[in-house]
């Protein structure tokens, strides 16, 4: 436990699991397994707290794991009508199931990856969130401009003016940091590790299509995240230039063009790939919908053994 989960562990109540340990009952632990299904994090606090009432009511003593869960059912039906009880289930079983969760977000600069990745990484409980821009630094120490000269650029400068060869540049970069983050994916999955991968780099599809016979059959989850209005992209990129002076964000703001022609070449190889596109305004919704799909996806390809 964590020094907060002790804090909120309640010693008066303890919880039987099916290995036979007996830990107290933590509201800190219980409020974080139902971030993931999309609710505010007071939401999670309150109905946590209501649990551990319902327990205190019925006496101190020891639950058994099962029985628990049932309890905490019953509440969030109660509580929350809007299908979060059965999205922590299905949340609870893919966790169990033994598979790596792999989530991917792809999008141009500045739509708000990093954010959303840091937000899905706490309330899945991910402490893994690799970066296709680290990937590409640690790259670039390794192979020089004489090999591969893209490599050493920033991403929005590799875009042309328009003709079949305007994304040449761009996806030959793309493809050598995601194919570098295919691997490091790769390892974690077969460690068992799930993780978050976010970046310009990861075209649509690539990575579900690199996993797709890992024997580990880790669970992978693809979204493009876009920014569909011009003047909120370009707003953003305003905000990070002042946030964070060392991404030299007033360059990406001057080529607001070209981030926004990336936006529309990520656009079409997600649809050619199917892969759904998200953006920020509802986050909430966005989680139900990634939880959703994991549920689906361990369901009809079986828990492993």
């Amino acid at each position: 436990m964590t020094p907060i989960d002790l804090m909120d562990a309640d010693s008066r109540i303890t919880i039987a699991s099916r290995s036979g340990d007996v830990l107290p009952f933590s509201r800190g632990i219980l409020a974080s397994s139902l971030l993931s299904t999309g609710i505010a994090t007071e939401e999670a606090y309150r109905l946590a707290s209501v649990v551990q009432s319902r327990l205190l009511k019925f006496g101190t003593g020891t639950i058994d794991a099962e029985q628990l869960v049932g309890m905490i059912r019953e509440i969030l039906v109660d509580e929350e009508p809007d299908g979060t009880a059965e999205r922590w289930l299905a949340w609870r079983t893919a966790k169990r199931s033994g598979r790596p969760v792999v989530v991917v977000f792809s999008g141009a600069p500045g739509v708000g990856k990093s954010t959303v990745a840091a937000r899905m990484a706490v309330r899945f409980g991910i402490s893994s969130v690799i970066t296709s821009d680290s990937i590409r630094d640690v790259l670039r120490t390794v192979i020089p401009v004489s090999v591969l000269p893209e490599l050493h650029r920033s991403t929005f400068e590799l875009v042309d003016s328009e003709g079949p060869a305007q994304f040449s540049n761009f996806d030959r970069q793309a493809n050598a940091v995601a194919n570098a983050t295919v691997a490091v994916a790769q390892r974690l999955a077969a460690e068992r590790r799930s993780a978050i991968l976010e970046g310009v780099h990861l075209l649509p599809g690539l990575i579900g299509r690199a996993l797709a016979s890992h024997s580990a059959r880790p669970v992978v989850i693809e979204r493009l995240i876009v920014e569909r209005s011009d003047d909120a992209h370009k707003a953003k990129l305003e905000r990070r230039a002042i946030s964070q002076p060392l991404r030299l964000g007033d360059r990406h703001v001057a080529d607001i063009g070209r981030i926004r022609a990336i936006q529309s070449h990520l656009q079409t190889k997600a649809g050619a790939s199917g892969t759904p596109t998200i953006g920020t305004e509802n986050l909430a919704q966005a989680t139900h919908e990634i939880v959703d799909e994991i549920a689906s996806l361990v369901d009809s390809e079986g828990v492993a053994p």
